[in-house]
């Protein structure tokens, strides 16, 4: 709350040195008349109090929707953490399969070769060819898996990227946007006399 009295008192002082300008300002026939700056009063008087009463009602629904912001947030990178952190483990069991297999390939050309002469070369050609059809499935099985879980787990940080930029875009106004909406008040309100 601190920050926001000081950008209000703030806001109220630059309208009072520019009211006291704009009653100084003028000399001779263009002298503004006293009801006129009168006017100039009561309407920063009025937006100050407009500020305040918003102020004081928008404090902690805002300070609300962005404490509940941040915890949505926290809790969607956990879960991208654990969807990353699955799709991993679902890539070492494939990779763990693959090495599996091809130990099975080498079990089943040992036992193959102490078979009959005769079949010998039949048997272990079927096999190899078996074993290298069923390694390359299981190689193009696990990559798509992989890029599945990769693109999954992109868009899902890719969107969570987007919010958070969001979220601190409206965060962090700078002091020279805060002049600048205060100079572009400054010249409604001046246009308005």
């Amino acid at each position: 709350m601190r920050p926001m009295r000081i950008a209000f008192i703030c806001l109220g002082l630059v309208m009072l040195v520019c009211m006291g300008v704009a009653w100084a300002g003028g000399g001779g026939a263009e002298h503004e008349s006293p009801w006129n700056t009168a006017r100039l009063a009561w309407r920063v008087v009025n937006t100050l109090a407009l500020l305040g009463v918003l102020i004081h009602f928008l404090k902690k629904p805002i300070a609300t929707f962005f404490s509940e912001r941040r915890e949505q947030i926290a809790k969607d990178i956990q879960q991208a953490r654990e969807k990353r952190e699955k799709s991993e483990g679902l890539l070492r069991e494939y990779e763990q399969k693959i090495a599996g297999m091809e130990k099975e390939l080498e079990r089943m050309r040992a036992e193959l070769a102490a078979s009959a002469e005769a079949d010998s070369a039949k048997l272990i050609a079927n096999a190899e060819r078996m074993a290298a059809a069923m390694v390359e499935a299981a190689k193009v099985s696990a990559e798509q898996e992989v890029r599945k879980a990769k693109i999954a787990l992109k868009n899902e940080a890719v969107a969570l990227a987007v919010e958070m930029a969001e979220t601190l875009i409206r965060e962090k106004i700078n002091d020279a946007d805060r002049k600048r909406i205060v100079e572009d008040y400054l010249v409604k309100v001046g246009g308005m006399k």
